[in-house]
This record gives C-alpha cells, sequence and structure tokens, in this order.
C-alpha cells in the first residue's frame, strides 16, 4: 500500500494551479500555525486505482487569505478558558471593508486543542469564540468545531470536528454530530486553515444537498437498478449527484453502471484517514459516468468495517447537491438515518407487503415512501401498500424483462431511459423532493 493525499479542495487530479508558487502573504499565514503544520497530511493512507495521481498536500491558497489589517487584541471567549497571551498581533475577522465576518466557534473544554485552534484562526484571520458550556448555541453563520471529546448538546449537523493527534474516536464522534469533516491537529492544521479563511469570508451559506436512500423490502425487487435510474434522473436534470454504493456485499455498483475497469475512487480507499474528509476533495476524485458521479465497492467488500460511510455521506452533502445511496437491506437500522428520505421497494407479492412494512418501520423517523415493482403475482394495488406501511405508494414499476440482461452488460443506465421507466422514476423523484 502506498501513502497517497486526496486532492487539493476543488482542484481536478491534473490542475497546475495546485502547484503554483506561494505568495508571500501565503507564507506569512502559514507562519502563524503550529510548526508542525508543514508536515501537514491531509488525505487518507491506502492506494488510489491505477492512473490515479497521487498528490502531496499544499498550503492554503493565496485566494482564500483575509487581506484585512493587523491589529491588537484578543478573541472572544464565552467559557472560563483563558486565552492564550501571544507575543504577536491578532488579526481581525473578516476583510476590510466587511466587518462583522463569520466567526468560528469552538465546543470544547480543553485548553491544549482550543490553543492549536486559535494559533491556526489567527493566521487564517479569523475570530475563535471557544464555548464550554453544554447547550451554548452556535450562530447559524459560525463555522462550528467541536472537540472529539466533546460530550455535550448545541452541536448543528454540518460541523467539523478536530482533535489533537492519538485520539482514535474521532470518527466516532463525527457519525454521531453528523459532521462534514474530520481534522487531526497539528497534522492537518494547514488544511483548516484553509477551511477557515474561506468560511469565513463566505458572504452567503450554501444549502447542503440531499441524500435519498433506496431499499428492497425483499431481495431481487430491484432497488440497485431504481438506485441508479433515479441517480440519473437527477443528473440529466444537471444536478450534482452522486450514486453511492451502501452495500459492501452486492460486489459493487460500478458492475452495473459497466464502469468496473475505469480508474477513480473506490470505498476501500477511503479506509484509513490521517488527516480531514472534504466534500471538495471527494467530488474530485469520485470517477463519473456522463455527468454522474459514483462511489462503489470493490468485489470482497474490502475494509467494509473500518471504512466512515457516514462521516463520508454527511462530508459529500457539501458538494453533491443529491446523493443517491443503494443501501443494505441487512444493515437499514444503521444506514436510514443518513437519508433525507428512503424508497422501499416492495414486490407485488402478500410477503412483498409485509417486508415492506417492516422496512419503514425500521426507517425510524426517516420519511419514507413506498414503490411497487415487479410482476402482480397477488393482485397487489398501490392503496393496498399504501395502507399497510404507512406510507405513501408514489409509484409502481411494471415487470421488464430485459433489465437482467442490461445489468449483466453494465448498461442499466440506458434502460431506464426508455419511456415508461423515465415517468416512474421522475414520479419517485417528485415525491422525495416534496417530503424533504
Amino acid at each position: 500500500m502506498t501513502s497517497a493525499h486526496i486532492l487539493g479542495p476543488g482542484a481536478p487530479p491534473t490542475d497546475p494551479r495546485r502547484r503554483a508558487r506561494r505568495t508571500a502573504s501565503e507564507a506569512a499565514a502559514d507562519r502563524a500555525l503550529p510548526a508542525a503544520a508543514g508536515a501537514c497530511t491531509v488525505g487518507y493512507s491506502g492506494s488510489y486505482p491505477q492512473g490515479h495521481q497521487s498528490l502531496d498536500a499544499h498550503h492554503p491558497g493565496s485566494a482564500g487569505l483575509p487581506r484585512g489589517a493587523h491589529v491588537p487584541g484578543a478573541h472572544a471567549w464565552d467559557g472560563p478558558i483563558a486565552p492564550r497571551l501571544y507575543t504577536g498581533q491578532a488579526v481581525s475577522a473578516g476583510a476590510p471593508g466587511r466587518p462583522g465576518g463569520r466567526g468560528v466557534r469552538l465546543f470544547t473544554d480543553s485548553p491544549d486543542l482550543a490553543e492549536a485552534v486559535d494559533a491556526v484562526c489567527i493566521g487564517a484571520g479569523a475570530q475563535l469564540t471557544v464555548t464550554r458550556e453544554s447547550g451554548a448555541a452556535a450562530a447559524s453563520s459560525d463555522l462550528v468545531l467541536v472537540d472529539a471529546d466533546w460530550r455535550g448538546d448545541g452541536v448543528p449537523p454540518g460541523c467539523v470536528v478536530v482533535a489533537l493527534a492519538g485520539n482514535g474516536d474521532a470518527w466516532d464522534v463525527a457519525t454521531r454530530f453528523q459532521a462534514t469533516a474530520v481534522v487531526v491537529l497539528p497534522h492537518a492544521a494547514a488544511w483548516l486553515a484553509e477551511l477557515v479563511s474561506r468560511s469565513t469570508q463566505q458572504t452567503a451559506e450554501s444549502a447542503l444537498g440531499r441524500v435519498y436512500g433506496v431499499v428492497g423490502a425483499t431481495g431481487g425487487v430491484g432497488a440497485s437498478t431504481v438506485a441508479c435510474w433515479l441517480a440519473g434522473h437527477f443528473a440529466a436534470r444537471g444536478t450534482d449527484t452522486a450514486l453511492v454504493d451502501g452495500d459492501p456485499l452486492g460486489t459493487g455498483l460500478d458492475l452495473v453502471l459497466g464502469e468496473e475497469t475505469e480508474d477513480g475512487l473506490r470505498w476501500p480507499e477511503l479506509h484509513q484517514f490521517s488527516g480531514a474528509v472534504a466534500a471538495d476533495q471527494l467530488w474530485a476524485a469520485m470517477p463519473r459516468v456522463d455527468a454522474l458521479r459514483y462511489l462503489s465497492w470493490d468485489r470482497h467488500a474490502t475494509h467494509a468495517d473500518t471504512v466512515p460511510s457516514a462521516t463520508v455521506i454527511s462530508a459529500l452533502r457539501g458538494a453533491a447537491a443529491v446523493q443517491v445511496v443503494d443501501l443494505s437491506r441487512a444493515d437499514l437500522a444503521r444506514q436510514a438515518p443518513w437519508c433525507d428520505a428512503v424508497v422501499v421497494l416492495a414486490p407485488r407479492t402478500v410477503r412483498g407487503v409485509l417486508a415492506a412494512e417492516h422496512a419503514v418501520l425500521t426507517c425510524g423517523a426517516v420519511p419514507a415512501v413506498t414503490v411497487l415493482a415487479g410482476l402482480n403475482v397477488a393482485d397487489v394495488e398501490p392503496r393496498v401498500l399504501a395502507e399497510a406501511t404507512g406510507a405513501p405508494c408514489v409509484a409502481t414499476l411494471a415487470f421488464d424483462p430485459r433489465v437482467p440482461q442490461h445489468l449483466d452488460d453494465g448498461s442499466v443506465l440506458r434502460r431506464g431511459r426508455i419511456s415508461r421507466h423515465t415517468k416512474a422514476v421522475a414520479r419517485i423523484a417528485d415525491a422525495l423532493e416534496g417530503i424533504s
């Protein structure tokens, strides 16, 4: 295995701008970071598929650094942790002419972590507020950082988990808080500085993407097929869409897409991170079919127990307007909370209706819709399925004897473009957008 780094934020694999010479202002900002920031190892330990480049981690770009004047003064603290007294000068928050920009709020009661994050914020020109009391809510405009050892509440979804090196619980905490990134300091200090610089200079918040799950009430009902068609539907509308394989034992959605020999990021390469997970990094590394990006498992469920799936999917909300996840029926109770809504496919049999009822119950508080699929063996109508499950039946997919061949030869997306399938999938998409 080789050590590789995820692509820099927003940069394609061969973008020459990532190798541009750093400006004097960038160098000055980096000097305010902890000394170990120079050895930043943002990325993951693993190997890219053949043909994918391994890129060195980079320092924050000049476009992300503030140009505000240096002024004396301490950062704002609302907890009993005393601010560290620096011999240098703090940088005012916000850029010139735009006072009162976004701030950075850190939930922690660790002076060591507060000191490390404060040093990053000084270098990035952002104002840091440290909160140690549970129940204190962050402002909607704040970039929220959360200590991996934080046991309190008041943490909004979409936060960034920060930890000092050696904390092995960061990924579990990220899942609990629905975090979009995990940052280990001091190794990823330069990456965090860039995130802080960009976030605190944004004038408007960007909306997080939606996640829609698809699961079969029984096996063989066509959940993977519908997941591909639904993702293709959103992508064809011009929406940034990712198809995500949620079943490690399914041998990989890249097979049904006909992409098994193509280069690009796969789930096993994400099994062990050494720095941060960021939406733009993941998005740039994911392979695609036309406009549709996808993240697939391999043939052997490699590292299935160690990949931080929930964190990756949460992070991708920052890049993909829509994610369609082909969920694992056996792991539905754990995976359903990843989603904003779930589609449950039921065969038109008595057993299928009963299984769909169980699947909807397993989704818990996550909104669900149902779809009838296949031959009408037991004369099951949409009304019957809706009454049994308590979830609306939003579409019916007629049995298509040609789908198995298209699955086998990797052309399932093409089969989904015939009229009767596109109409049914459009109804499913409309229903999902209406309830999430």
